[in-house]
């Protein structure tokens, strides 16, 4: 709470006029940065609410309410874009050895989810699903697809007659009926 008066006070000495907005959007040429300093000439210095200065820049009203907030809070050096970085966070080789010996050595499988759930709970680190992927593959798992069973052990007439878009086919017929229209048995698993 203090904090947060300290900042506003700060705001209020150092407060940005209409003028000062307006040059820093004659300067600046990061498109992205210049949309949002419109936004803000307009919510604060033209009397636009926030909801329709953001349908007039083409955009949300959540859009407008974040940076709308961060003017507030940092004044024009916050409507522009910060560095992030893409990188996943380092988790210590330790920890992730024994998150890699507890996925690998059980026989049962584990889904991306709950490896991601298991490196959150052991490391404190929120991977993505594909990141995990990645993890998953260096260790050396491997998707388990299920395998197509049965199909091949029915008789060839009633795979024929199964098949889809088969006249007068209801999906399924009895064993032994005319088959009109005829396919490559190659086609099928024997």
């Amino acid at each position: 709470m203090a904090y947060r008066l300290r900042l506003l006070s700060m705001l209020h000495t150092t407060a940005v006029t209409r003028e000062a907005l307006e040059r820093a959007i004659r300067e600046e040429h990061d498109a992205d940065v210049r949309l949002r300093m419109l936004l803000v000439l307009k919510a604060k210095f033209d009397g636009v609410g926030q909801n329709r200065a953001a349908r007039e820049l083409h955009s949300v009203s959540s859009w407008a309410e974040k940076w709308v907030r961060r003017f507030e809070e940092e004044g024009v050096e916050g409507l522009r874009t910060r560095e992030r970085s893409r990188r996943p966070p380092e988790v210590e080789r330790c920890v992730m050895a024994r998150i890699e010996r507890e996925v690998m050595t059980d026989q049962s499988g584990w889904t991306v989810r709950e490896v991601r759930q298991l490196v959150r709970r052991e490391a404190g680190v929120t991977y993505s699903e594909r990141h995990v992927l990645r993890l998953l593959h260096r260790w050396g798992a491997r998707a388990v697809v299920p395998e197509k069973r049965l199909a091949h052990k029915a008789p060839l007439e009633e795979r024929l007659d199964f098949k889809k878009g088969r006249p007068g086919s209801s999906g399924t017929s009895p064993k032994g009926s005319p088959s009109s229209q005829r396919t490559s048995p190659s086609s099928f698993r024997t």
